[in-house]
């Protein structure tokens, strides 16, 4: 007995598997980090949500006191205390010394750690020898 053409033994249509939920995969991913070292992992864990923060804080300044004066707060040309809600600018400007500078050195340091972690053949302690090991 042959079967009609188009149809395969053991073919059964079974529908598709439900789809996942959006906060399943993110968790998924979130956990999946942590297989990554040094820069790769600090910038989505830690880097990502401060300058996130770092962006909503200029974008709430520039909408209310002007986007030019909110850049000229945030480096520091403007004084908070000049512009219409300096409330609102002097955290802008503290953000503006702190976070930035920090975000910046964070990657440099860890960019110059990964560089130099990966062309050190001896450790550390061959370098230096603690007073009891001679």
């Amino acid at each position: 007995m042959t079967k009609p053409s188009g149809e395969r033994h053991g073919d059964v249509d079974l529908p598709p598997p439900p789809r996942e939920p959006v906060r399943h995969g993110i968790r998924r991913w979130w956990r999946s980090l942590e297989r990554h070292h040094g820069l790769r992992y600090w910038l989505p864990t830690r880097g990502a949500p401060i300058l996130a923060v770092f962006g909503l804080l200029f974008a709430v300044n520039g909408l209310t006191i002007g986007w030019r004066r909110a850049y000229d707060v945030t480096i520091g040309i403007t004084s908070p205390a000049d512009t219409s809600i300096p409330v609102l600018a002097w955290f802008l400007s503290v953000a503006g010394w702190l976070l930035a500078p920090g975000i910046a050195g964070a990657v440099a340091g860890y960019v110059v750690s990964d560089a130099i972690g990966a062309r050190r053949t001896r450790p550390l302690d061959d370098f230096f020898p603690e007073a009891g090991d001679e």
